[in-house]
């Protein structure tokens, strides 16, 4: 059966209400040098009267240099965020903002909805998580269509910045990150280059599998329109890598597969640079996967041009 020609504007309007872009008034926080890299905290706003934490991490080199956004994972680790990724605190297996500054890229790990500095001040974090996604819902929207809104103004600042090349801005992430990441290359065509680490599967394998996944994972009327592998060919013609394991509890490898086929058979006169590379692991970002995934962005964001999707 072939799967729905998904549209932006159609996965518009699945997502819900989306609040209109505000200025992003950028504000330096602190600022060090942990070796040779620029480390700063930074803020900017996404919404009227709620700003975001991030780091923002500055390697020598000027003006002009490729960028990329990395989302950190969920893990039921609400008290971590934007930090892991900075290799701040937490796991640093996780450490990829920090480990791609360091091969020369500008790199960007803002805190989503609900986790670090972004807690509720009194509900625990699975409680906020579940608070905000029903009143998304009530409001006509989506807890998905919030985390894009605000990755979006993640690329606001990126691009705003004298150090970036607009041209060349990845994304990266693992698990609640990667599935992020897929999600928002799909919507916003200023992500160049996509890294997907464990983000996701199939509407149909997650049902059969009976996972209770993060709320954002969950668009209304999505898997009508054909789920993850009509979001995934909104994606083309930019490149795009999905690493999964192949014992991955949360997001079964053969609806890995499946999604990464459908996006494929949609696109199959496009020449596409999509890529599944499959682990002997199971939900993980290993040191072989962040290899692969770094090799995928020095390949196609190191190039002197970047294309862009249509």
């Amino acid at each position: 059966m072939p799967v729905p020609r998904l549209t932006r504007r159609t996965l518009r309007t699945l997502l819900g209400s989306m609040p209109e872009a505000p200025a992003p008034a950028p504000r330096v926080l602190e600022q060090v040098d942990p070796g040779g890299i620029v480390r700063q905290k930074v803020t900017y706003v996404v919404a009227p009267r709620e700003r975001v934490s991030a780091y923002l991490f500055l390697p020598a080199g000027g003006t002009r240099m490729p960028a990329v956004l990395c989302l950190h994972q969920h893990h039921h680790e609400y008290h971590l965020g934007k930090s892991e990724p900075a290799g701040v605190a937490g796991d640093h297996g996780q450490a990829n903002a920090l480990e791609l500054a360091q091969r020369g890229y500008v790199t960007l790990a803002p805190d989503m909805l609900g986790f670090e500095e972004r807690q509720h001040a009194s509900l625990p974090g699975p409680l906020f998580e579940r608070f905000e996604a029903m009143r998304q819902l009530s409001e006509g929207s989506c807890l998905q269509a919030k985390y894009l809104s605000d990755l979006q103004r993640a690329l606001d600042y990126l691009v705003a910045r004298p150090e970036v090349d607009p041209a060349r801005i990845g994304c990266i992430g693992h698990s609640l990150g990667g599935q992020e990441t897929l999600f928002l290359a799909a919507l916003d065509r200023r992500v160049s280059v996509g890294v997907s680490s464990c983000g996701f599967s199939s509407y149909p394998a997650i049902f059969r599998r009976q996972v209770n996944h993060n709320f954002a994972l969950y668009v209304p009327g999505l898997g009508r329109q054909g789920g993850f592998g009509a979001v995934l060919a909104l994606v083309a013609p930019r490149p795009f890598l999905a690493l999964a394991g192949r014992d991955d509890p949360l997001f079964p490898i053969q609806g890995v597969r499946q999604t990464v086929h459908a996006a494929q058979r949609a696109n199959a006169s496009a020449g596409w640079p999509l890529r599944l590379q499959a682990f002997p692991t199971g939900h993980s970002f290993s040191r072989a996967m962040r290899m692969a995934a770094y090799a995928w962005l020095d390949r196609w964001l190191k190039l002197e041009t970047v294309q862009h999707g249509s």
